[in-house]
């Protein structure tokens, strides 16, 4: 009975809309090109239910199109799959394709109440959080952290050499430490240490959170409004679980790390710098209490924001969301199956970081300009499979023009990374991963980390965390595939799986094994205990 009065009131909603929202016949501009639609719910059931950036992609061919657009219950998206477009739409129109798509069970205050800065519609809150996230991470700030970012890749790398067939548990737990570190001053002791438990199933309970058929509030936020004791209002009841933990996950790490400053005892860290200004702040007519809460979510965005999970109107249903992980992890994944399945590829770059670094040291990030073709590979690797083939959508603040399309107001605008980076116009022999190809500085570099005012604010210390990860392990390790029982080589497949917003390499087996003992001293006498 609960589900039929649910039924009702969408597909009354459905209608209404379709009713009060008909096109002007002042809109003579068309949309960009789009597959087939039906009445009243637009492209539903056209949508691909995973894989979407293949398929995006593959509507474009068909269409000859680099900028397709869809419709789903009155929702536009469009599509862009070309760096080209990309450029011209979120780059030089930044200052009206720079918001977020809102969907209420995640960002209304009513219900989870999620402030991270990423999923903020564009505005006075949004420019202050990304203007304190630069002030801490800008390319000079983030070399502070440098330290510490070598330091965690070091200690996961030793855990690595007595644990080498759990290398992807060993570098999930180097992102989350390394993070927590860095943004916090909170160093993880354990695998199961349990903030890191908490933290991962409130970023689960986000990502379900955000795909529209697990919550008809995404689709009609008007039933918000519905009381709990309405039949078919249960899901409320979640809500109140699921917006505690997201108090939680926010207020702890902050109020530690308060704490140890009180204390005098706390490192230095994000969370300690910002807090040391924000009795300087002058001019904004912004509280205390609000700047605190304001600083809360900026770092709860460095930590938390790489775990969330996006959905746009084209997921209506998905599995369960247990295989988050970091796109920091998932780029290292990348680069190891990339090693195991490009042997020459591999001894190509280990050569240089032995000329460069040679044998009696590890590589440092002061070592990255003279590495030029680990710089290459790390490139490639960006490209090749790119962690974030869809990146967080945008949306579009006014009516716009196009090409002669019309782009109406509140779309979702999707740039297709893994289109563009596996555009044949720009990277010849695309699927072939060709490290040499960024040896011709016309080369452009993929766009992983987004498009203008929306572009990731991290990225100095995301490519550093790289650099320092792919070129320690080449410098140690000897990554290979395994045999089999007959000594031959069991070759690993290319299968990349998806959740809503990182696609990473489905669990694969290598060898990974320390050059010499000598290595291993090297990297024992290196590491600082923390």
């Amino acid at each position: 009975m609960a589900w039929d009065i649910v039924l009702t009131l969408l597909l009354a909603g459905i209608l209404t809309y379709a009713i009060y929202t008909k096109p002007s016949r002042a809109h003579s501009l068309p949309l960009p090109p789009s597959p087939k639609a039906d009445p009243l719910i637009g492209h539903l059931r056209a949508l691909p239910r995973s894989d979407e950036h293949l398929v995006y992609a593959q509507w474009g061919k068909d269409l000859n199109s680099d900028v397709v657009s869809i419709s789903v219950l009155g929702q536009t998206i469009i599509i862009l799959n070309s760096a080209k477009a990309a450029n011209e739409l979120l780059e030089q129109r930044s200052s009206i394709y720079s918001s977020r798509t809102q969907l209420p069970m995640v960002s209304d205050p009513s219900l989870i109440d999620c402030r991270i800065t990423g999923l903020l519609p564009y505005g006075e809150r949004w420019r202050e959080q990304r203007r304190l996230t630069h002030i801490s991470l800008h390319k000079k700030a983030s070399v502070q952290f440098w330290p510490l970012v070598v330091n965690h890749v070091r200690l996961s790398l030793r855990r690595i050499v007595d644990n080498p067939d759990g290398f992807m548990g060993e570098i999930k737990r180097m992102s989350g430490s390394t993070l927590l570190a860095a943004v916090y001053g909170y160093e993880v002791t354990s695998a199961h240490d349990p903030f890191l438990h908490l933290a991962e199933t409130t970023m689960e309970h986000w990502g379900e959170a955000a795909i529209p058929g697990n919550f008809l509030v995404n689709v009609m936020p008007w039933i918000r409004y519905i009381p709990e004791w309405v039949p078919g209002s249960g899901w409320k009841k979640i809500v109140k679980v699921w917006k505690e933990e997201t108090k939680e996950v926010v207020n702890f790490p902050f109020n530690y790390t308060k704490q140890q400053i009180a204390q005098g005892i706390a490192p230095h860290s994000v969370l300690k710098g910002i807090l040391a200004k924000l009795e300087s702040k002058l001019g904004t007519g912004v509280e205390y209490s609000e700047q605190e809460d304001r600083i809360k979510w900026v770092v709860g965005t460095l930590f938390g924001g790489r775990f969330i999970p996006w959905s746009d109107f084209s997921v209506i249903k998905r599995d369960s969301q247990r295989d988050l992980i970091l796109q920091s992890s998932a780029t290292a994944f990348v680069f190891i199956l990339a090693m195991v399945l490009n042997q020459s590829i591999f001894a190509k770059a280990q050569a240089e970081v032995d000329v460069v670094v040679g044998h009696d040291r590890l590589p440092e990030m002061s070592d990255r300009e003279a590495l030029v073709y680990v710089e290459c590979v790390m490139k490639e690797v960006l490209r090749w499979q790119p962690v974030g083939p869809l990146g967080i959508p945008h949306a579009v603040i006014e009516d716009d023009e196009y090409r002669g399309w019309r782009i109406p107001k509140g779309s979702t605008i999707v740039g297709n990374i893994w289109a563009m980076s596996y555009d044949k116009l720009v990277y010849d022999e695309p699927e072939k991963f060709n490290p040499d190809r960024f040896l011709n500085p016309k080369t452009p570099s993929p766009p992983t980390f987004g498009f203008g005012r929306r572009s990731c604010p991290g990225i100095h210390l995301a490519e550093s965390t790289l650099f320092i990860t792919i070129s320690t392990l080449l410098a140690l390790f000897e990554i290979r595939p395994i045999k089999d029982k007959d000594g031959n080589d069991v070759i690993p497949e290319v299968n990349m799986k998806t959740n809503v917003l990182v696609s990473y390499p489905a669990d694969f087996k290598c060898s990974i094994i320390p050059r010499s003992e000598k290595a291993i001293r090297l990297l024992n006498t290196s590491i600082l205990e923390v």
